[in-house]
């Protein structure tokens, strides 16, 4: 599928959801106590549930997508919680595009699975002592929902060992009401 055709099916998704906001990520709440504060970046942030809540928590937070209608969608949102979430139409699988961003405390992946390319310059644009976390599907998860597409889904500890710039603080498999996940935190070295 070409990158055109998929925002436009993600654009046709979002303009064709309930005006709800979906509760933020289960596993991104539990770990928040992990994160720096100050700045986070979501990638592949969508209508915004987790970028929200981040700004609900004292973040300053940036969400970065290729869909303009989830943005916009976005940015409705922020407006009736009464927060502010800066945001940026971008190909999140061209990893070239994230330089033009700033750096940042925190950043998150959820439920979107970064090439390596992407993983490895999101890492980039973490400030010493950021953190990294991701979740997203992994391969069991196709077991129970065999059309879920294995693009989509981690292998197990895939990303592990990545880069040189992060260390892991937690890496777990688990399953909630959605399905199954994998569940990774990282910590960005000092010296890098």
């Amino acid at each position: 599928m070409s990158d055109t055709d998929s925002t436009s099916r993600w654009n046709a998704r979002y303009l064709e959801r309930p005006n709800r906001l979906f509760q933020p990520e289960t596993y991104l709440v539990e770990k928040l106590a992990l994160f720096r504060a100050g700045s986070v970046m979501d990638v592949a942030c969508g209508d915004g549930r987790n970028a929200i809540y981040l700004a609900q928590q004292g973040y300053n937070v940036t969400g970065v997508d290729f869909s303009i209608e989830g943005l916009n969608r976005l940015k409705g949102f922020a407006s009736e919680a009464g927060v502010t979430i800066h945001t940026k139409v971008l190909n999140v699988d061209n990893a070239s595009q994230f330089s033009q961003l700033g750096r940042y405390d925190n950043a998150i992946f959820v439920h979107f699975k970064p090439s390596v390319q992407t993983f490895a310059a999101v890492s980039e644009l973490l400030r010493p002592h950021g953190v990294l976390c991701m979740t997203s599907f992994n391969t069991a998860h196709r077991i129970s929902s065999p059309n879920f597409p294995a693009a989509f889904c981690h292998e197990e500890g895939e990303f592990l060992n990545r880069t040189q710039c992060l260390e892991l603080v937690e890496y777990v498999s688990y399953q909630d009401t959605c399905g199954k996940f994998d569940g990774y935190i990282f910590r960005k070295c000092a010296d890098y």
